[in-house]
């Protein structure tokens, strides 16, 4: 079976009555590669449980890019982020390290309500 084929059985079967396609609530035992997607509307990811990694690089989007709610058992990064807005990250909770350098903003730069219980390093 091809891709493309695999493609036109999705949209058969699993499309909503909003017209939308739903392959929610997937579960495999082994890695799953989901890269290169090309969508003309939106693209929901959410509730995604891992035992492994999970990789989200190289996105291109053309509207809004929401991450929230993400529980992390080992380390975040985040990294080489080109926004032609504005980057809003609030309501971190980090039991490690907080590192943040390299940053080039035209615009403001806000960072306040920081609470810390080891060292500031500028």
């Amino acid at each position: 079976m091809t891709k493309q084929e695999l493609v036109k059985i999705i949209e058969d079967n699993f499309t909503n009555e909003n017209g939308d396609i739903d392959i929610s609530d997937l579960q495999f035992k082994t890695n799953v590669l989901i890269s290169g997607m090309k969508v003309e509307g939106a693209l929901y990811q959410s509730n995604q449980e891992t035992k492994g990694n999970l990789y989200q690089h190289d996105q291109n989007v053309m509207g809004y890019l929401f991450q929230g709610g993400q529980k992390v058992g080992g380390d975040l990064l985040q990294s080489s982020q080109s926004v032609n807005g504005d980057l809003f990250q609030s309501h971190q909770e980090v039991e490690g390290d907080l590192s943040q350098g390299n940053q080039e903003v035209e615009g403001n730069l806000f960072q306040r309500y920081q609470e810390v219980e080891g060292k500031i390093y500028n």
